[in-house]
């Protein structure tokens, strides 16, 4: 694969879960795990699945970077000012690079 093509710096997002020392309530956030560089897939088409009898309109996106075993399905990407939650992983070239299939977050 072309290095090249790495071209947009994406920032992987983990959650994370603690629980506040002040009232004890579970506090939510997310974390920076990595900035990648990455190639980015934009999908020509999206989903359109029908839920309570209207359409929904699904953006994916793929983002293609260098492999590490640490993603995870529960992390997310940040990219040009918009979220997208990783659906999938796939390796690529004997987990030389992963290609993540995201969804655009509403």
């Amino acid at each position: 694969m072309d290095a090249g093509k790495f071209d947009e710096l994406v920032t992987i997002e983990s959650y994370t879960e603690s629980v506040s020392s002040n009232t004890g309530q579970r506090v939510r956030s997310w974390s920076t795990y990595a900035q990648v560089w990455a190639q980015v897939k934009e999908s020509d088409f999206g989903q359109e699945p029908t839920n309570a009898d209207r359409r929904e309109h699904k953006t994916r996106v793929n983002f293609i970077t260098r492999w590490d075993a640490g993603f995870n399905v529960k992390m997310r990407i940040s990219w040009g000012g918009n979220y997208y939650n990783i659906l999938n992983i796939a390796e690529k070239e004997r987990r030389l690079y992963a290609n993540l299939l995201t969804e655009l977050t509403s």
